[in-house]
């Protein structure tokens, strides 16, 4: 297993510094933008994304990208790995995208930087501030452990199984009231069962 810097292993972009492009509603150009709302638990919200008007096209760096990670700068990080659906989303300078190299599975590397050490590793200088945000450079100096290829690969399949399990307990959780009602309704009729 290799110890690499994030910067050697990724190329880092931060996001549109929104007021330099800011135009009025209806202008030319409308892009969704993400918001820090929109990143949550692995996932990006859709609903709290909002529009961003511009006079001129927005670069494609400044754009989610399948593949890539968006972060964002501030605690907590919640990275979260682009995918088709969720392409072409405006990204805030208070946000990142990560673009891993071939070495490193994107799912990896979101699941790496999502652990609680590497936010206790981030933020060590950020101790007794409000709003602990980071910079690029920490990012870039980052160290991340990097196994093989197929290690990734096993990591993230057990990592899906087991987030696909807490969904399912979820649910089950949810559903429990309703399927109760059920069995007491069954049991409260005056007909016998057997």
């Amino acid at each position: 297993m290799a110890i690499l810097f994030l910067g050697d292993i990724s190329t880092i972009q931060i996001g549109l510094i929104l007021a330099r492009k800011k135009a009025e509603e209806g202008s030319l150009y409308t892009h969704q933008q993400l918001t820090l709302r929109s990143l949550e638990n692995n996932n990006i919200n859709l609903e709290a994304t909002k529009p961003y008007y511009s006079e001129e096209p927005i670069r494609n760096k400044c754009m989610t990208k399948t593949g890539t990670i968006v972060m964002k700068l501030f605690f907590p990080f919640n990275p979260v790995v682009i995918t088709k659906e969720t392409e072409g989303y405006l990204i805030p300078s208070q946000m990142v995208s990560v673009e891993p190299g071939k070495s490193v599975l994107p799912e990896y590397l979101c699941l790496y930087l999502s652990q609680d050490f590497v936010a206790e590793r981030l933020l060590v200088n950020y101790f007794g501030i409000a709003q602990r945000a980071i910079t690029v450079k920490s990012l870039l100096n980052l160290e991340i452990k990097v196994p093989s290829l197929k290690k990734q690969h096993t990591i993230c399949d057990y990592y899906k199984s087991y987030h696909q399990l807490c969904q399912l307990r979820k649910k089950l959780e949810q559903e429990e009231p309703t399927m109760m009602k059920f069995i007491f309704s069954i049991l409260s009729k005056d007909k016998e069962y057997s």
